[in-house]
């Protein structure tokens, strides 16, 4: 199974994607190593984000102030064992909490006689892990609330959680939204960029070499697409002069082999011997083959811009009336079957040549006694079915691509249409040519 490659959009979004994923690597990188290697600035931040969870636990209450640890910090500073020390107090010096004895919090904490800072913080010790006292001033229930903290080799890595809220306060967030606002403009400048060559697209799938003023426009065009669109134009006069030359080239042999091939049969028709008969088989062949080339030439050049209805189901009558001696003098038996069958706009005389190649075909191609089907409808379909159990190989659907001229035939005036054509076979039971002019059938007029 061949995958479908990938848009432009797509190639383009996944590197910008790629490279910004680099780009937070690299930032992450320097931001872990300008942190990590700044002891004091990491505890000035332990006592931020420290002092900043416990004010969380202030709570109002009738008499003023009362205060409950957060869950989080519950067995961090439950009674200090853990080398993790808090007191909260009023600016007044009123105690709310505190985890620590007289001796501890004179030892670490400031005395409240004194007027602290907003923030402040003292390293005990350099290196990891953290060592470091301090506090904050809060402003709670129109009072000054002073959270001071002691942190003693950092037993639970509150370094970490710092690591981390500076990395996501530093890079996540401003890179995310960096990220989202460059994919965002590359997509619609992408789209946008896109859009002529969009148009150049649709206006490819619509030219054709045999009309010489079919060629994409080069007005208003990016100077890059601008050198795709003058190729598209000289390939397509490469195409046109090498089809012209090809229906020359057909046309005149047809006309210059026709005369030749009629004048010997009429020769081959006075001579008894059975010999001459087997050489008017073969000119017939010959003849055959003249008018295939013929008629897949003018189908090349085509004009389907005068179209007008085609009744399906005369066209199938047309067909198996004139080929119904055929079959039965091969001993082989045709019959149509109707199913709902549509009016479409087209050609009729080049949909009525399709379905006689389908037809003959099955008639030339099977064994004594096949039954030939031939199915219209739904809609503006033929079906072409035979129960032939031995089908030859080049009428197998593994090699409908190397078709015969006759199928070729079928097949152009099936694009011509705008319609398909295709096989479907069971080796040794029956094969189907299907002919379907379903894309035209509301073109035309509808029984």
């Amino acid at each position: 199974m061949i995958r479908a490659a990938p848009s432009l959009l797509a190639i383009v979004v996944r590197r910008i994607v790629f490279f910004s994923a680099v780009a937070m690597l690299a930032q992450f990188i320097g931001v872990f190593r300008e942190y990590w290697s700044d002891d004091q600035q990491l505890n000035y931040k332990l006592i931020e984000v420290e002092t900043t969870e416990l004010a969380g636990g202030l709570r109002r209450a009738p008499d003023g102030i009362r205060f409950e640890l957060p869950a989080v910090m519950i067995e961090r500073y439950a009674n200090g064992a853990r080398g993790y020390y808090a007191r909260l107090r009023k600016f007044s010096g009123e105690v709310i909490y505190t985890n620590v004895d007289a001796a501890t919090a004179e030892q670490y904490f400031v005395s409240p006689k004194l007027v602290p800072p907003n923030l402040w913080m003292t390293q005990l010790k350099v290196g990891k892990p953290l060592n470091s006292v301090g506090g904050r001033i809060f402003d709670f229930a129109k009072q000054q609330v002073v959270i001071e903290v002691a942190v003693l080799d950092d037993r639970d890595n509150v370094l970490y959680t710092i690591m981390a809220h500076e990395i996501a306060d530093h890079m996540i967030l401003p890179m995310s939204l960096i990220l989202i606002v460059v994919l965002g403009a590359s997509a619609v400048s992408i789209l946008q960029a896109l859009r002529p060559v969009r148009n150049v697209a649709k206006l490819v799938s619509k030219l054709d070499p045999l009309i010489p003023a079919s060629r994409l426009p080069l007005q208003g065009i990016p100077s890059e697409i601008l050198k795709f669109a003058r190729a598209v134009n000289t390939a397509f006069d490469r195409v046109g002069e090498l089809v012209r030359s090809q229906k020359l080239l057909t046309s005149a042999i047809s006309h210059e082999v026709k005369t030749p091939l009629a004048i010997a049969r009429l020769e081959l028709e006075k001579i008894t011997d059975p010999r001459a008969r087997k050489v008017e088989k073969d000119l017939d062949a010959i003849n055959e083959l003249v008018e295939q080339l013929t008629t897949l030439a003018r189908l090349e050049g085509f004009d389907m811009t005068h179209s007008e209805p085609v009744d399906p189901t005369l066209i199938a009558e047309n067909v198996v009336t004139a080929l119904a001696p055929t079959a039965y003098a091969a001993d082989k038996t045709l019959e149509i079957i109707h199913s709902s069958p549509q009016i479409f706009a087209g050609h009729p005389a080049l949909v009525e040549n399709a379905v006689r190649n389908l037809v003959a075909n099955a008639i030339r191609h099977t064994d004594v006694g096949t039954h030939i089907r031939v199915e219209v409808g739904p809609g503006a379909q033929f079906c072409v079915h035979d129960d032939g159990a031995k089908v030859k190989n080049h009428r197998s659907a593994e090699n409908a691509h190397k078709l015969g001229l006759g199928l070729k035939i079928v097949n152009r005036i099936a694009e011509i249409h705008g319609g398909s054509f295709e096989f479907s076979s069971v080796p040794n039971v029956t094969t189907t040519a299907k002919l379907d002019f379903g894309s035209q059938a509301g073109g035309g007029q509808q029984t």
